[in-house]
């Protein structure tokens, strides 16, 4: 099946901002940077989507400064009931609308623009046959509102994990925003027919192909776990060298495997890791006394479940565990966890590289030791 369209979910189904408000409507903190103000209605939607812009730019300066260059990353869409708020309206999306009401340059809403009950995506289609789109060659951001997303995924009960969630798709869209890594896409993974269903599938049909990535993983985890360098290096080569192992053993019956696997690591792992930097973030306002908060808003619960951010609790253990559905995740999440552990500044080349897999960020560390651990 020819991968025509990327739906980037932070749940997996395919491969898938700030108004100028009162002031009390959005406090600001010393951890976030001065507030951006857009001309946004004053509504609950609004607030929510000024709250996640601004929980971007404390990302970006935290974590990964290029990610805040931008104060948004173009156009999306916020599902509500039966409207759709459009949100940096481009050209593209404003062509496909019947009819809209036109606030300002930076919002309009208009009728439900679609039937679907569930989006947390960003939506880009490569094929021709989707020319008519909005979101042929153009990401768009798509969120269904707080109250619609908790009717699909119950354990999402805040406006704050909502945010996380959006994070991570935004990740996604200033991902594509990026020539290299648009243009790789494009030309090289679109076109190839081996896609996300086909990982997933491998993981379901081959219990041994799920066995060896959990065996993968739980090198990672162990190798970000220890503060011996040397038991640290001798895990990553073993790592590395099992990584090899699997793909050289599926490849022959699916030779775009690590092709494929490559990309959607780092497109994935990468997404997930900006996710997980945002609840830092909001672990800092939970334990703040001057914390920022999304006024008149039934589903903002101050920050009680960041409070502490523990990857062994129920509550955040999904972004560790390389379940079938998600493995590429999770694989990609701890190897950059793990290159940051190392203190590899890998950042800068990522999206500018995409051909060049997470791993081998780990291949280029091990051939640099006196005693060179592993062997391509």
């Amino acid at each position: 099946m020819k991968l025509n369209l990327l739906l980037l979910a932070g749940v997996f189904v395919f491969i898938t901002a700030c108004q100028n408000q009162k002031k009390e409507n959005l406090k600001s903190s010393e951890s976030v940077l001065e507030e951006i103000h857009f001309d946004f209605p004053d509504s609950l939607s609004a607030r929510r989507i000024s709250f996640v812009l601004n929980l971007k730019q404390a990302v970006a300066k935290n974590t990964w400064p290029d990610f805040g260059k931008k104060s948004t990353e173009g156009t999306l869409i916020y599902f509500n009931r039966n409207k759709s708020e459009v949100f940096f309206p481009d050209s593209l999306v404003i062509k496909t609308l019947i009819s809209f009401d036109k606030y300002s340059d930076d919002y309009l809403s208009a009728s439900r623009t679609d039937s679907i009950p569930y989006h947390m995506e960003n939506m880009l289609s490569f094929d021709a046959i989707d020319s008519s789109h909005f979101y042929y060659d153009n990401p768009v951001e798509q969120y269904s509102s707080v109250e619609e997303i908790g009717n699909y995924i119950p354990s999402v009960e805040s406006s704050e994990m909502w945010s996380a969630m959006v994070i991570h798709e935004m990740f996604h869209h200033y991902q594509f925003n990026n020539d290299n890594y648009k243009e790789y896409a494009r030309n090289e993974i679109s076109p190839i027919s081996f896609n996300p269903n086909n990982l997933y599938s491998l993981c379901k049909e081959d219990d041994s192909f799920l066995t060896m990535i959990q065996k993968e993983n739980d090198h990672l985890m162990k190798a970000i776990s220890y503060n011996n360098g040397s038991s640290r290096d001798s895990l990553i080569s073993t790592y590395l060298e099992n990584r090899r192992s699997r793909i050289e053993k599926y490849s022959i019956e699916y030779p775009d495997l690590e092709k494929v696997e490559d990309f959607y690591v780092l497109q994935e792992g990468s997404a997930r890791y900006a996710e997980y930097k945002s609840m830092f973030v909001l672990s800092d306002y939970a334990n703040s006394s001057d914390s920022i908060a999304i006024l008149n808003d039934p589903m903002f619960k101050s920050f009680v479940e960041f409070k502490e951010v523990d990857l062994t609790s129920q509550a955040f253990n999904y972004l560790t565990y390389a379940a079938p559905s998600d493995y590429h995740y999770t694989i990609g999440f701890n190897i950059m966890r793990l290159l940051d552990v190392l203190r590899i500044d890998y950042k800068p080349s990522l999206l500018n590289n995409p051909q060049k897999g997470l791993h081998t960020y780990l291949e280029d560390y091990i051939n640099t030791l006196p005693n060179k651990a592993y062997k391509q």
